[in-house]
């Protein structure tokens, strides 16, 4: 006869998503959270990290998601745990990343109306406009298969957060479990999502192919979708078959590496003219891997002026949903960059100069924008960064000077080393999000790259990374400020960095152990 055991909600879900491979758990306790906080200290498969606020805690579990392409876990508390953590999870939602909030409610007798009960609220209905699935677990036995729907949610289509609510009494709701019963409440690991390849249908497929053999000025514009993806090899294969120029967007800011003769820039960049001139002079636009929002982005801009806009898409009632989309293709970005490189025939002296042309351009203003670098502190600051990292270092990019210097003068050298965060248009997500990063990767050197304004939002999670031992490099721009009082004051190291030498040294303490380390670069060159 099998053994027993007691198991409550709590047990429950953390071995469900155990099971499917989530190994990071975010979150403040609460007294409604305490069986999930015990189960995963249980479970020598799971991290907790504790943060110092709920929202720093969503961008933290953003972070190693969208760096490593696991799901992973924020847990916050009913009411104001999850009011605060939904400003963390909406930087998730704008950018597709997939994790999980999970929530206590109260209980199930006094979930609504909301107001009868001590931080009562309507989570759910908050939490629906920036989720791409939610769910409330009203019974015991749906835990296992609500939860691994969650996580084939968060990885489905175009990726993206979930949020699951659980009334109070389910999860301190105890149950004697057998390992018979077991087997039959959990689903088989993986067997709730398709994990193959989703392919277009075959006359789609050969419009494309036969447009793009006949253009002189095709563009390639890869999306957030190339990104989640980690289709970086996919898309450099790719663009060579094509011989067409590659822009990413900003939300796929290191889907290509600066090195490859066929990337040109980034979309929307105020220093990267090429980027409109190109959508201006090409005839075809192919839309690898972009968004929804990526696409209705460049459907605006190409509206009129006869562009062949191709739309791709891993969701296909989001095709053609723009009248200025001419032809859809079905499919995941990895697998469409394969199954159009393979069908493609010829080559082409027009696409060949196009693409050189687009890529003298870049360089062009590369050179230019380093040049107005040396005229301006944070320019001055963010070049000598990007010269003292190795290409392989994950850099956040948190604040408009941050970007603006740090997305051309810090180029990415491995895919997804390099992280923005425009789907909300926010700042402060910087340290939190390099912290999840951290966690993802242990053994490499991630910095957060932050204006001191965007520093100043979730600074307290210095803490958190002494405390948790995660340890990253933090280098703040901007006006003027003495953060390394700052640094002193969380018990991290804190450096005034205003040359080339110091900035070595300061990145040499780190690599030796001196744990985070802030360099404040605001006086760099003074």
């Amino acid at each position: 006869m099998s053994p027993v055991k007691l198991m409550n909600g709590g047990d429950l879900i953390a071995l469900t998503l155990a099971q499917e491979g989530v190994e990071l758990f975010v979150g403040i306790v609460g007294g409604q959270l305490l069986p999930l906080f015990d189960a995963v200290g249980r479970d020598p498969r799971l991290r907790l990290v504790v943060p110092r606020n709920e929202a720093a805690g969503a961008m933290m579990a953003d972070g190693y998601s969208r760096s490593s392409r696991r799901v992973s876990v924020n847990m916050s508390t009913v009411g104001a745990g999850i009011i605060y953590a939904a400003a963390g999870t909406g930087y998730a939602w704008g950018d597709h990343v997939p994790i999980i909030s999970i929530s206590p409610q109260v209980q199930t007798w006094k979930m609504y109306p909301a107001q009868e009960s001590l931080q009562g609220c309507y989570q759910g209905e908050m939490m629906e406009g920036i989720t791409r699935w939610n769910c409330i677990i009203y019974n015991w036995k749906r835990i296992p298969q609500l939860m691994a729907r969650a996580v084939r949610e968060a990885l489905s289509g175009e990726m993206g957060p979930v949020h699951v609510d659980v009334p109070v009494d389910i999860f301190y709701e105890f149950h004697p479990v057998t390992e018979g019963r077991l087997r039959r409440l959990l689903p088989p690991p993986g067997s709730t999502y398709f994990t193959g390849s989703y392919l277009p249908e075959r006359a789609s497929l050969r419009e494309v192919l036969s447009a793009v053999e006949k253009s002189e000025r095709p563009v390639i514009v890869a999306g957030t979708c190339v990104l989640r993806q980690g289709g970086w090899d996919a898309l450099a294969r790719l663009a060579d078959r094509f011989q067409a120029p590659v822009f990413c967007t900003k939300g796929a800011v290191s889907a290509a590496s600066g090195e490859d003769p066929s990337y040109a820039g980034l979309m929307g960049h105020s220093a990267l003219p090429v980027t409109e001139r190109a959508l201006t002079e090409a005839d075809l636009i192919l839309a690898l891997g972009t968004t929804l929002e990526e696409t209705g982005e460049l459907a605006e801009r190409v509206g009129g002026r006869g562009i062949a806009l191709v739309q791709t898409s891993p969701e296909p009632e989001k095709l053609g949903v723009f009248r200025e989309v001419k032809m859809g293709l079905a499919g995941d970005a990895i697998s469409l960059c394969r199954v159009l490189e393979g069908g493609f025939t010829g080559e082409s002296s027009a696409r060949e100069r196009w693409t050189e042309f687009c890529r003298e351009e870049y360089l062009r203003s590369c050179q230019a924008l380093a040049s107005d670098a040396r005229g301006d502190r944070a320019g001055r600051a963010i070049m000598a960064l990007g010269a003292a990292i190795s290409p392989a270092d994950r850099l956040v990019l948190d604040g408009e000077r941050s970007f603006y210097w740090g997305s051309v003068l810090c180029p990415p050298g491995t895919c997804n080393s390099r992280f923005f965060s425009p789907g909300m248009e926010g700042i402060g997500y910087g340290l939190p999000m390099a912290l999840g990063i951290k966690l993802a990767f242990p053994r490499g050197r991630v910095i957060a790259l932050c204006d001191g304004e965007a520093f100043f939002q979730h600074m307290r999670e210095l803490e958190t990374s002494r405390r948790e031992n995660i340890p990253v490099v933090v280098a703040v721009v901007g006006e003027p400020y003495d953060w390394k009082s700052v640094a002193d004051g969380f018990g991290v190291s804190g450096y005034k960095v205003t040359t080339e030498g110091e900035l070595w040294a300061a990145l040499k303490d780190h690599e030796a152990g001196a744990g985070t380390v802030v360099m404040d670069l605001t006086e760099f060159g003074s």
